[in-house]
């Protein structure tokens, strides 16, 4: 077995010398269909065939084996691939000569972890890909390469985490390959140290998300995604006193794409700051041409995403200017992950505030909602997921949690409290005896266009 060291991506990339791991011979066999053999001359896709001493091995080698093997084999071995935690955090702070020294440790402890007939290539990204020549126990395998490739330097930890894929009679060779990153990425997402297997689902999942992907940044620049606006009550007498901008994607042929699964996507590929700014100049210009003889309030929903940027603070109050609008007649939806993620999300609500901007916190409740957190916190209102104010009785607010919220609230200085997912007369009735102010839910009002919500006057459903 002998580590390869490659750089992806192209046959006529800069290679790199091979390294080995101790202990191995030069000449020691790879994947293989027999022993050692040692040819001299040029690396040729056969792997079994040795490089000497000295010499430069392509990218397209290790591939262009798999390759042979899917060709020749069809099934009966698996390709593996390794990543190392945050490398890359490690390479930039820490210097090239802790990631050399980092790769060089795992990738020795790797070696000493694999059969004979397999291969392993330490890749500049940080991650190791290697061809294994069975695929028996593949997840256990996984696992112990996983634990075993794990490991201190002599300045800092090395987490792995891996994917694999098992070649399937009729794959060439970079669809196992391409399977294997896969899985990776998909090891990766979960925690530092997870394993995974690439399976027909898991291809399925991703060629649906690479799928939604192309087609949202596709209606993005085409300006097809619209604003529909939800009303929020005041429980007293059923006033609208404020509308939720939510984003609606009308495809031909999805259909109405939930936004449950357009927002994901919209964060993964770095359309999210568009998208939000894009429906805050909208919902900026409806208020002006529908509702701007109403004293109503406007609220946006705000990614993690966006309050991460630095110019975020500007660009909103930049449109607010350009459409004319007071920072009192607008308000900030945030999560309470937002709110914690970082010291500069926090920086741009502080200055919004100053403008007369008022904070919410959207689904509280579903996070980690504690009277410090809140009282420390740049917020001004809190809107209750429904999650948190049922009980196993469905259309029942549970009356200790509202009256919880409430002292929560009140002790913090926080005055606007908004129950949402309100779905029935006998929820408004129990919220409003609780002395809970404001609603908002499919009851009081489902999310319309702005020429129909905008000149409700008053809750389009009885509060009584």
């Amino acid at each position: 077995m002998r580590v390869i060291s490659v750089i992806p991506g192209t046959r006529f990339a800069r290679p790199i010398p091979y390294r080995w791991a101790s202990g191995h011979h030069k000449c020691a066999g790879i994947v293989g269909w027999g022993g050692p053999a040692c040819s001299g001359g040029n690396v040729t896709a056969d792997l079994t065939t040795c490089v000497p001493a000295g010499t430069f091995v392509e990218p397209a080698t290790l591939c262009d084996h798999v390759a042979t093997l899917a060709r020749e084999r069809r099934t009966g071995f698996a390709v593996a691939r390794l990543g190392i935690y945050d490398y890359r955090e490690i390479r930039s702070s820490l210097g090239p000569a802790v990631a050399t020294e980092l790769l060089d440790r795992i990738s020795a402890r790797i070696a000493d972890c694999l059969d004979e007939r397999d291969a392993v290539s330490v890749l500049p990204d940080g991650d190791l890909l290697i061809v294994l020549d069975h695929t028996d126990h593949l997840d256990q395998r996984l696992r112990e390469l996983v634990a075993r490739g794990s490991g201190w330097t002599s300045a800092v930890y090395g987490q792995l985490s891996a994917g694999a894929a098992a070649a399937r009679p009729g794959e060439d060779g970079e669809t196992v390959l391409s399977r294997a990153s896969l899985a990776l990425e998909e090891a990766s997402r979960r925690a530092p140290g997870a394993v995974t297997v690439c399976s027909s689902p898991m291809m399925a999942t991703a060629q649906q998300r690479v799928s939604l992907d192309i087609d949202l940044r596709r209606a993005v620049e085409a300006d097809r995604l619209t604003v529909h606006y939800q009303p929020v009550v005041a429980l007293d007498g059923g006033r609208i006193v404020g509308y939720e901008a939510l984003a609606r994607w009308p495809d031909q042929e999805r259909g109405w794409v939930s936004p449950d699964a357009f927002i994901p996507a919209a964060e993964r590929n770095g359309l999210i700051s568009d998208i939000g700014l894009r429906v805050l100049r909208q919902a900026l210009r409806d208020k002006r041409r529908y509702g701007g003889s109403f004293d109503t309030w406007l609220s946006v929903n705000v990614s993690v995403v966006q309050l991460d940027d630095d110019t975020f603070a500007d660009q909103v109050l930049r449109a607010m200017a350009d459409e004319g609008m007071s920072g009192e007649q607008l308000r900030i939806e945030v999560t309470e992950s937002a709110l914690l993620a970082s010291a500069r999300s926090r920086a741009q609500l502080i200055e919004l505030r100053r403008a007369g901007i008022r904070v919410l916190v959207d689904d509280f409740g579903t996070g980690f909602s504690s009277l410090a957190s809140v009282r420390r916190l740049p917020i001004d209102g809190i809107k209750i997921s429904r999650e948190l104010l049922h009980d196993e009785e469905p259309g029942l607010p549970d009356p200790t949690v509202v009256r919880a919220v409430r002292l929560l609230a009140a002790g913090a200085g926080v005055t606007d409290i908004i129950a949402e997912g309100v779905e029935s007369a006998l929820e408004v009735r129990t919220l409003a005896a609780l002395g809970m102010p404001y609603a908002q839910g499919f009851h009081l009002g489902r999310p319309a266009p702005a020429s129909r919500a905008l000149r409700w006057p008053l809750a389009p459903a009885s509060v009584n």
